[in-house]
């Protein structure tokens, strides 16, 4: 029986596409404290954090079959990939708490108008969000937390462990890349002008 404890990760990974079981198990063993302590720096949560760390060994096993490194240590690639699914799990919960105090960012402006302009509103909303949607997930969560929550970038920064610069270069790229959506300036120029 092989003993993997003694594999250096390359040879690991080299090894993942044969579909033993026990390749995980030794990633697992390696590195699922170091990966915890990643994603409960960010969640705060534990059970929310190992849920975290089991979704991206997960990932990780379905890859198998064609997953590979390039110029990156497997374990720069977990804190990475860990990182990416807590952006996801911070955003999806905000999402939820949202549904549950059954927020609406157009409520305040529908109470006054026709049925007509409601639907309007509910359809452009929903084009607005899915231009959003369409922006890469950390830099769609910065944009939310700035736009709909009034978050400055310290803020955002400390609240997502980034640093300032980093916070302003994801805003710089969701404006850009949604100012680049002609549809989603259409939708803005719509409601500026129609919705008065």
């Amino acid at each position: 029986m092989l003993n993997y404890k003694k594999y250096s990760d390359y040879d690991l990974l080299t090894l993942f596409n044969t579909n033993d079981e026990r390749v995980l198990i030794e990633i697992y063993d390696r590195y699922w404290d170091k990966m915890l302590a990643v994603a409960f720096n960010r969640l705060g949560n534990l059970e929310e954090a190992e849920e975290c760390v089991q979704d991206v060994l997960c990932k990780l096993w379905k890859l198998r079959s064609t997953f590979s490194l390039q110029n990156e240590k497997l374990s720069s690639y977990l804190a990475r990939a860990v990182r990416n699914q807590t952006f996801n799990i911070i955003y999806q919960n905000k999402q939820k708490r949202q549904k549950l105090a059954g927020y609406s960012p157009e409520e305040d402006v529908i109470d006054s108008i026709s049925p007509e302009r409601k639907l309007i509103i509910q359809e452009l909303q929903q084009q607005i969000d899915n231009a959003i949607k369409n922006l890469p997930p950390q830099c769609q969560l910065v944009f939310v937390m700035n736009k709909n929550e009034g978050l400055t970038t310290k803020e955002i920064a400390d609240k997502l462990n980034l640093s300032e610069n980093t916070v302003k270069s994801h805003l710089k790229k969701a404006k850009k890349d949604l100012g680049n959506n002609t549809e989603f300036l259409t939708i803005i120029v719509f409601f500026s002008i129609y919705l008065r």
